[in-house]
């Protein structure tokens, strides 16, 4: 099984690096769109299951599908774009 290793930064330090954002939005990129979008809704927005659901016309058993994939894609293309290279320039 893979272990992640271990992120370093505090999610406030993260929020203050404007680079760990276009990082970020790089990695939504590949994600189909709805599920970019359903992800950002949810964890970067805020906003409720529900509300989420309503908006795009879906299922809550779709939504978690979507959500879990989107957070599995951008956990290993943040570790590999964004943690890996912050440890070697010693961020």
């Amino acid at each position: 099984d893979y272990a992640p290793t271990e992120w370093h930064a505090t999610p406030h330090q993260l929020v203050e690096q404007s680079d760990f954002w276009r990082v970020f939005h790089d990695c939504l990129g590949p994600l189909p769109r709805r599920t970019a979008t359903a992800f950002t809704f949810r964890e970067v927005d805020g906003l409720e299951s529900d509300e989420i659901c309503e908006m795009l016309g879906i299922s809550a058993n779709n939504l978690w599908v979507m959500l879990h994939r989107a957070r599995l894609h951008l956990r290993n293309c943040l570790e590999m774009k964004w943690f890996k290279l912050a440890a070697g320039k010693g961020k």
